[in-house]
């Protein structure tokens, strides 16, 4: 049986601020190390001008490059 990367994926809401209320934990979770580190390099290398001027195909170059990066970032601390 073949498994396709997207049937591996965790399908849960990621909660960014506060508590995952009881009963909720099989939908929602909070962020992993490799999302938070995403997220504040994102944060630091793209500003809100230079997001809104990117086509798809762009930011998507820049997503798949700023994952590369933060991989090997977290792989070096380890």
């Amino acid at each position: 049986m073949i498994m396709n990367p997207e049937d591996m994926q965790d399908k849960r809401v990621v909660v960014w601020l506060g508590e995952i209320p009881l009963g909720k934990e099989n939908e929602m979770r909070y962020p992993t190390e490799e999302e938070l580190e995403f997220a504040l390099y994102l944060m630091d290398n793209l500003s809100d001008e230079e997001c809104d001027k990117m086509t798809e195909e762009e930011y998507s170059e820049f997503e798949k490059k700023a994952k590369e990066i933060v991989k090997e970032r977290l792989q070096s601390e380890l």
